[in-house]
């Protein structure tokens, strides 16, 4: 359970800062109905690298994709929530018709409506986007992982600070009068 912050109520994330190693990993479902097919977020000290599970309507797996993003590229991270209208009217479509097909093969009529959920499903999507170099890059991530999506964000908003924070001199030599910055230690 992460450890929350009683004064604004907002979750921390965990992160094992070190030059070595990963500080922060989360793994998202690339679809629905392929719970089991994980696509993942990674952070550490220099980049953020995301590793997406492509999929031809959430239901056929169809490769992956990898992009490397610097800290020092990244500007913003956050989290949306979308619907797509085509992707529910398809998912109902498609149910209706596995429901009508109990009667003359009741096997293929659980598949068709098993597939019809799953893309209906596949609809509502919470979007992660990451502004870098002035475009954004969105990662869909399923309504029921948005957790994940949102400790992501946190874990990169916070790469971002420790990226700011050792570049400053300031900071780093301590020559700060008590004057210059509020709780600067």
């Amino acid at each position: 359970m992460p450890e929350v912050n009683r004064e604004t109520g907002e979750t921390k994330v965990e992160m094992n800062k070190s030059r070595d190693r990963t500080w922060f990993k989360k793994e998202f479902s690339a679809s629905a109905l392929l719970f089991w097919i994980k696509g993942s977020v990674s952070v550490d000290y220099r980049f953020v690298k995301v590793v997406e599970q492509n999929t031809v309507l959430g239901l056929i797996p169809a490769g992956s994709h990898k992009q490397n993003i610097p800290l020092k590229n990244i500007s913003d991270a956050s989290v949306d929530t979308s619907y797509s209208v085509k992707d529910f009217i398809f998912g109902i479509i498609i149910a209706f018709i596995g429901l009508a097909m109990f009667g003359s093969s009741t096997l293929f009529g659980v598949i068709l409506l098993l597939i019809g959920v799953g893309i209906f499903l596949n609809g509502i999507m919470t979007k992660l986007s990451i502004e870098k170099a002035g475009s954004a890059y969105e990662i869909q991530v399923l309504f029921y992982d948005k957790q994940s999506a949102l400790d992501i964000q946190k874990a990169i908003e916070e790469a971002l600070s420790t990226d700011i924070d050792k570049t400053d001199q300031s900071l780093y030599n301590k020559r700060l009068s008590e004057d210059d910055m509020d709780n600067v230690q």
